[in-house]
């Protein structure tokens, strides 16, 4: 399958930045009567402004001025890439329903059993990653994290 990289990319980057643009209210929670440039908001709103305005130079780019490489997508070459993406979108989902710690421990094995992964030692330092990141934002951080179905 042969893609046009800015025209794609470019379509991916409008879409993107409009999901989240449109979701900026819901995922940002401010608290008070501050203004909008006081609030936790501007950041992630000028970010996914400037992810929209590059997705469209790079449509323009691509059917305006024809600058574009085409390149050959190749299956059996991004096979594992594609699956590890689609692995990581079912961990953030799968974090809400399971918590962070259960969904994070089924993400790491899921992964070393797709990669085929037999190594103790890794599986026992990632194993105390996640605890030491849940730790780190709960006791630290202050961040509640889900909690298995969704109680915090």
């Amino acid at each position: 399958m042969k893609v046009r990289t800015n025209l794609v990319g470019g379509s991916i980057f409008i879409v993107f930045g409009t999901v989240l643009l449109a979701l900026l209210n819901k995922q940002v929670i401010t608290y008070g009567n501050i203004t909008f440039l006081q609030s936790a908001k501007v950041l992630p709103f000028i970010a996914e402004i400037v992810m929209i305005i590059g997705g469209i130079a790079l449509v323009i780019e691509s059917l305006v001025f024809k600058k574009d490489n085409i390149v050959e997508f190749i299956w059996k070459e991004q096979k594992n890439a594609v699956l590890t993406i689609g692995f990581f979108c079912v961990f953030a989902g799968g974090i809400y329903f399971f918590g962070f710690i259960v969904g994070a421990v089924l993400f790491l094995i899921s992964m070393f059993v797709f990669y085929k992964n037999r190594s103790i030692l890794q599986l026992v330092c990632l194993l105390a990653l996640i605890i030491g990141v849940y730790f780190l934002f709960t006791g630290v951080f202050y961040v509640q994290l889900p909690g298995f179905g969704g109680v915090k």
